[in-house]
């Protein structure tokens, strides 16, 4: 999509929308809700989630002319599985995917499922704003960015499972991709070595992988490339 849009406010079509923003990066999630009120014109705030089950509930609670903007990589999160059912709680609702990871196959299975668009986090304010607009006219949008990376299918797999770690295990991952040692992430996350042992069990069983190294290299590899 090649539409733009100056800077000046937008009025929102139809009116009186209700915007969730879905995202458990705070500074990321604050800055959307901001402009999406602002370029908008919003009469309210939008609604926040930084994980699935407060997606769901906001999804649930957001009532008729809903707008949804979301991450795919989130505590509770199972990729498009999590996706198919926040669309079955919400039917009528627009959801554009906001993600990191901006490919195009992923971007098409969003849409297959019944999203209304997919902006990747490398897209400009302007072009992030002209492609909800044109949903909230009722088409549908796809912008990757101006650097968008071609994620092989075995990328996309995994991150759906990540997501299913719990926010504990999920912490744990990422401490793993710093290169910390299991008494370090004890220490940093206030839980006995045995427990952190029984999370980096549990995290090589969800992600199919054999080795804990392998679990460090691929936390460091997903957070260098952005999809965490």
């Amino acid at each position: 999509m090649s539409r733009t849009t100056d800077d000046q406010d937008i009025a929102a079509p139809g009116g009186n929308w209700t915007v969730v923003v879905a995202d458990d990066h705070p500074i990321i999630q604050s800055s959307v809700a901001r402009l999406l009120k602002k370029r908008l014109g919003l009469p309210k705030q939008p609604l926040l989630a930084t994980n699935y089950d407060e997606l769901c509930d906001a999804v649930t609670d957001g009532g008729a002319d809903l707008l949804v903007v979301t991450d795919l990589v989130m505590p509770g999160m199972r990729g498009l599985e999590s996706l198919k059912r926040v669309r079955s709680l919400a039917p009528e609702a627009m959801v554009v995917v906001y993600s990191s990871n901006a490919s195009q196959q992923l971007a098409q299975s969003c849409l297959e499922i019944g999203c209304k668009g997919f902006v990747g986090k490398r897209a400009g304010e302007d072009v992030f704003i002209a492609a909800i607009v044109a949903i909230l006219e009722g088409g549908t949008a796809t912008e990757l960015g101006e650097n968008p990376s071609a994620v092989p299918q075995e990328v996309i797999d995994r991150i759906a499972l990540v997501a299913q770690l719990s926010p504990q295990q999920m912490k744990v991952f990422l401490l793993l991709g710093d290169g910390l040692l299991n008494k370090q992430i004890a220490y940093k996350l206030g839980i006995s070595e045995a427990t952190v042992k029984a999370h980096v069990g549990k995290i090589l069983e969800t992600l199919n992988i054999n080795s804990r190294s392998q679990a460090a290299i691929a936390s460091a590899w997903m957070v260098e490339h952005g999809l965490m």
